[in-house]
């Protein structure tokens, strides 16, 4: 089989990239596996002409399309969060738009930062210039929370669009770690040092205020609570104490139960392909590796 104009170390030609996605419509297995590795060597340069292809395409057509078109765009996404995760500390808002990536490819994240922009902005100019830790938390939870309406997705809690920063930003809705997370981007604007508490079944935001620590509650409208309080709280939903449960956790720690999250809800819907992959971008951001050939 002939690959017009293809050559492994150099760029096809508008006429050539076209050409090899043509032939996507071979039959024969073998020819169409090679054709699949030839087109993902391209890389993402060619997924325009994939699309292109598929308003006229057969639903068969259609299908293989869309496949490889995903595929690319996942590998893509495979070496953002490599050259993120290699940091030591990963950053936890170029992270949250990444995940948001995985279920909507054409997330523009400028947009999203533009809006926490907007709003942390609002929220310091109502914010007095002698007010205290734990007055600025108050003032920024009730602009997020009572302003804006943010709150927890309690009657679609299992929906994937919780999980996702974009779509929680778009809804004002979430689940308790993406909300927390929202928080603490606004937070980090603010420069006011909040930091995530993943505890069983739960995530909280916390702060130190006059030496003890306090916690914000973001899927309860940012209920504010002392350590006793999320101590009995999870006592109630029956989880066991352990002190190292109200210590900050890493944005590495949170970007990885972001993921698991959407891997448990993927699994739950029968979406298996979606949570291996998923699986592997939890790995990356544990390690910093990719141990998947591309």
């Amino acid at each position: 089989m002939r690959f017009p104009g293809y050559n492994a170390c150099v760029s096809l030609d508008e006429k050539a990239l076209r050409s090899l996605v043509t032939l996507l419509e071979e039959e024969d297995p073998a020819s169409l596996a090679l054709v699949r590795r030839k087109i993902l060597g391209v890389g993402a340069a060619i997924i325009p002409y994939l699309d292109e292809l598929r308003p006229a395409a057969t639903p068969e057509m259609a299908i293989r399309l869309e496949s490889v078109a995903g595929e690319l765009r996942f590998q893509d996404l495979r070496r953002d969060f490599v050259r993120l995760s290699l940091a030591k500390l990963p950053d936890l808002e170029d992270g949250a738009i990444l995940i948001s990536r995985f279920g909507f490819a054409d997330v523009d994240g400028a947009v999203y930062r533009d809006w926490l922009d907007k709003v942390a902005a609002a929220v310091s100019a109502d914010m007095p210039s002698d007010a205290g830790i734990g007055e600025s938390v108050r003032r920024l939870s009730n602009h997020l929370f009572q302003s804006l309406g943010f709150a927890g997705n309690e009657t679609r809690y299992y929906d994937a669009d919780n999980s996702y920063l974009s779509r929680v930003i778009d809804t004002r809705r979430g689940i308790p770690v993406t909300l927390t997370v929202l928080m603490l981007l606004l937070a980090r604007r603010l420069r006011l040092p909040l930091y995530g508490v993943g505890t069983p079944g739960h995530f909280l935001a916390g702060f130190k205020e006059g030496g003890s620590a306090l916690f914000v509650d973001c899927f309860r409208g940012g209920q504010l609570m002392t350590l006793p309080e999320v101590k009995r709280m999870l006592v109630r939903n029956g989880y066991e104490w352990r002190p190292e449960l109200g210590k900050p956790v890493s944005s590495r720690d949170i970007l990885a139960r972001m993921l698991r999250n959407l891997i448990s809800i993927y699994q739950k819907t029968g979406a298996a392909d979606r949570a291996e992959r998923l699986s592997t971008l939890v790995e990356i951001v544990l390690t910093g590796h990719d141990t998947e050939p591309q």
